[in-house]
């Protein structure tokens, strides 16, 4: 690569820091509150500084241990929400624990006990960190068709007009984050791997399941190997066979050694290997398998994708129509991704996510969207200034994040739907009346209050 170009790769990535840095100035809350959250970093903090997988503590020490059950099988107490976020926490956490040891040792009013300050921060940052690392290799796909100025506005755009801005600095202990960076990097790996073989799809798989420790709904990121595999070899039956086998073999161990660390803690905790709905264990949610939802994620002012976020319905305008010119392959992995992960969140009855800001649950597809709108940006309508692409990013960004400070001043309903006319005209109503709320904004910024 000539040095022109990793210039160029830089002052891109150097771009998208500075914004990052800039959000976490504004935004960032290193705080656990909530019941998702609560059970997220329970995991942890228990493994850690208890040495077993007994969450009572920690959701004693949160005021939530009213909703936590035991179970008849192995008498622990049940947290039926994902370990993977955990996982890629484990690092910042232990960086934490670190400063709290090294601040109790010298007199500092900390305690080395999984609760104070510096585990908070440091586990808190980490979700940043790893939605910065998303970003980055997002760019990086991006520019393997479309040039500078369009990769650069279209991660920002996806990413600041997306509950992602929300999810990696406000909340940053739910699994949001977390998610929208393993869906990227296994996204990245798999597009790269032109030639398949045993190690990269070794690779791949163990990615994925990590992916589906993260959050269980993708569990849909593993059909589309397997399903290229098979129809590859169905082009080419007897000399592929041994091939594809062999690749598909380590994907699968891949995929279950990636998993495994879930299946461990379900076997210790709910006593069973797999939990095909760790959920209804505990009555906090079931499925649909028809999925009765389905347009409802899309649709509905109870956080329904296209109103809280409706970036997201011209980035799918441009994955499906502008994308297919550039790398069809990716448009359709992408796209029928997304319509099994619109399924499944549509299936579930908690699909609107209770106490959210916008569809969280498609977080996952920030970089569809990315993807999407780099592909838009460069067809004939936008390609012909910087102007009109720019604009147009302006416009949602700086609607999303309108959003996000009614949100935050609890100018629009945290839960439940919103209608309409509170959704949208009240964007307008609000825009009106921002200057006298200025110092609301401000003020909430400065305190860190979640």
């Amino acid at each position: 690569m000539c040095k022109s170009s990793v210039s160029a790769r830089f002052n891109a990535s150097r771009l998208i820091i500075g914004v990052w840095l800039i959000t976490l100035l504004f935004l960032f809350r290193p705080s656990i509150h909530g019941f998702d959250p609560v059970s997220y970093y329970s995991w942890l903090r228990s493994a850690v500084i208890q040495g077993d997988l007994e969450v009572a503590d920690e959701f004693e020490h949160y005021g939530v241990f009213e909703k936590t059950r035991i179970s008849s099988m192995t008498g622990h107490y049940l947290n039926e929400w994902a370990v993977g976020s955990a996982l890629l926490w484990s690092p910042f956490f232990a960086l934490g624990h670190i400063v709290a040891v090294a601040g109790e040792a010298l007199g500092f009013d900390v305690t080395a006990d999984g609760y104070s300050s510096p585990y908070i921060v440091c586990t808190a940052f980490g979700s940043a960190v790893y939605a910065l690392l998303g970003l980055l290799m997002l760019y990086s796909l991006c520019r393997e068709f479309a040039r500078r100025f369009e990769a650069q506005l279209a991660v920002l755009t996806a990413w600041l007009a997306s509950p992602l801005i929300f999810y990696m600095s406000v909340h940053p202990f739910m699994s949001h984050a977390n998610d929208f960076f393993v869906n990227v990097w296994y996204f990245r790996l798999w597009a790269r791997d032109i030639k398949p073989t045993w190690r990269s799809r070794l690779v791949l798989g163990l990615v994925g399941g990590l992916a589906m420790c993260v959050r269980l709904q993708n569990a849909t990121l593993l059909i589309w190997p397997v399903l290229g595999e098979l129809l590859g070899n169905a082009r080419a039956p007897r000399a592929g066979l041994a091939r594809t086998l062999g690749h598909l073999l380590a994907f699968g161990v891949g995929s279950a050694i990636g998993f495994a660390p879930q299946a461990i803690v379900w076997r210790i905790v709910f006593g069973q290997w797999i939990v095909l709905n760790p959920y209804g264990v505990t009555d906090a949610g079931h499925f649909d398998l028809l999925s009765p939802h389905f347009l409802d994620v899309l649709f509905s002012t109870n956080r329904g994708l296209f109103l809280w976020t409706p970036v997201a319905l011209f980035a799918l305008w441009g994955l499906a129509v502008h994308l297919p010119r550039f790398r069809p392959h990716w448009a359709l992995f992408l796209g029928a991704n997304f319509l099994l992960q619109v399924y499944v969140i549509g299936s579930w009855s908690q699909w609107a996510g209770a106490a959210a800001f916008g569809q969280r649950f498609l977080v996952n597809n920030v970089h569809t969207f990315a993807l999407g709108l780099a592909a838009l940006f460069m067809g004939r309508f936008f390609r012909r200034n910087r102007v009109l692409p720019a604009a147009f990013s302006a416009l949602f960004v700086g609607w999303n994040l309108l959003l996000l400070a009614r949100y935050g001043l609890e100018d629009i309903a945290r839960v439940g739907a919103v209608p309409s006319d509170d959704l949208w005209i009240g964007q307008f109503t609000f825009l009106r009346e921002l200057a006298s709320k200025i110092v609301h904004l401000a003020n909430a910024a400065l305190s860190r209050a979640p």
